[in-house]
């Protein structure tokens, strides 16, 4: 956009990294009043920024927003140095090479690799273990990090061994100037040692099923790409999974009674799932586009070329669609939250990963019957990442 379309300065986003505090103000400012927004990026970059509900889901449906164009290094970006196009282009990568429906398959319910009872074995392994250590422990080291890294580390088929160093991979998910520190190395070395990993996968896992199938394959991917894919698979298997367990944890230590509730009528722990997909602040970027051609959303016409930010955390409270949107309600009318996305981007792996997070947090409530947290000061997050997350959630459970 040019100067002429707005004298005001922009405002820079992202604005706030908490994920406790509901949505920043601007933010919400610019949900009730502007849901189409300038705003500047952290690369410097002028973006549109769409907070709306009914027009976030258009945008993030419409064909003529382009995901892969955002790693066109010539192109406007939210973050200094444009993503690697296996992540914004893993599914077109595969699709090449003759293997997305078996990705699709291998991260949807169906898949074989990792059961269910195994998914909950594992929390209640973590939860058994924080317990016998004392009374207090945290829930993000102890327990979320941890039992994603295992989780995806079973359902990819990397080493057992494995699991202890990709729990410490959140960083990758670094942005701004955090991210223009400790990636430029942190990227490479997670290259690296996914090689290694990738040379000593187990005998089964997705994986494995992709790599015999991409040998066969008329148009194979490179060694270097199904590196970079699994990569990818393996560090956003670990962040968002951990991610959204850890608010669900956060929430329970904070409210006994939704946490005493839960323990007696755990049938209700796909609601509380759900609704915490919608209500807690996860995003510290965007889902962001390039516009492959002029196009109007809401009163704003963007170009062609432009960069387009979509705030699906934003969406998610909008109170035209989410009455009193701010209050964790588990008890809220069905709505269909814009947590993993729409159309052709929708997440392939949101089914999945919400079955595994509610048998996880129903471990975390039958293991942690009286838990609290064990802090009266506030939480402290993670600055400057894509996915919002505690340092640390210090809870107590005696």
């Amino acid at each position: 956009m040019s100067t002429t379309e707005r004298a005001s300065p922009l405002p820079h986003y992202p604005f706030s990294f908490r994920g406790d505090d509901g949505l920043a103000p601007a933010l919400k400012r610019f949900l009730l009043h502007e849901p189409v927004a300038g705003v500047v990026t952290n690369a410097g970059d002028p973006a549109w920024l769409v907070t709306g509900y009914a027009l976030a889901r258009e945008a993030l449906k419409d064909r003529r927003l382009s995901r892969s164009t955002i790693s066109d290094p010539t192109m406007p970006q939210e973050d200094m140095g444009a993503p690697p196009f296996a992540v914004v282009g893993t599914m077109h990568m595969l699709r090449t090479a003759g293997l997305r429906d078996e990705a699709v398959k291998g991260l949807s319910p169906r898949q074989p690799y990792i059961s269910l009872a195994r998914v909950r074995g594992i929390a209640d392994e973590l939860l058994d273990t924080m317990v016998r250590n004392g009374s207090s422990g945290d829930l993000v080291e102890d327990f979320a990090l941890p039992w994603a890294a295992r989780t995806t580390c079973e359902l990819l088929g990397l080493p057992r061994e494995a699991a202890v160093e990709l729990g410490s991979w959140f960083d990758l998910m670094a942005t701004g100037p955090v991210g223009d520190e400790i990636l430029p190395t942190a990227w490479p070395a997670s290259l690296d040692r996914f090689r290694t990993w990738a040379d000593n996968l187990e005998e089964t896992g997705l994986l494995v099923c992709l790599k015999r199938l991409n040998d066969t394959s008329p148009q194979p991917l490179s060694q270097e790409q199904f590196t970079e894919i699994g990569q990818m698979l393996a560090f956003s298997g670990l962040a968002n999974p951990a991610a959204f367990l850890v608010a669900c944890g956060l929430a329970l230590a904070r409210d006994p009674e939704l946490s005493e509730r839960l323990r007696l009528r755990p049938g209700l722990v796909p609601r509380m799932v759900q609704e915490v997909y919608r209500w807690a602040p996860l995003l510290g970027d965007s889902i962001a586009r390039i516009a492959t051609e002029d196009l109007v959303i809401g009163h704003v016409h963007v170009k062609a070329g432009q960069l387009v930010m979509i705030s699906t955390d934003a969406a998610n409270h909008d109170p035209a669609v989410f009455p009193d949107p701010e209050r964790l309600d588990i008890d809220r009318e069905a709505a269909p939250h814009l947590r993993f996305g729409q159309g052709s981007h929708y997440c392939p792996a949101a089914a999945l990963n919400q079955m595994q997070t509610e048998v996880a947090l129903q471990a975390l409530v039958a293991g942690m019957p009286n838990l609290r947290l064990a802090t009266d000061a506030p939480i402290e997050w993670r600055e400057h990442h894509a996915v919002l997350m505690p340092v640390r959630v210090p809870a107590r459970w005696a």
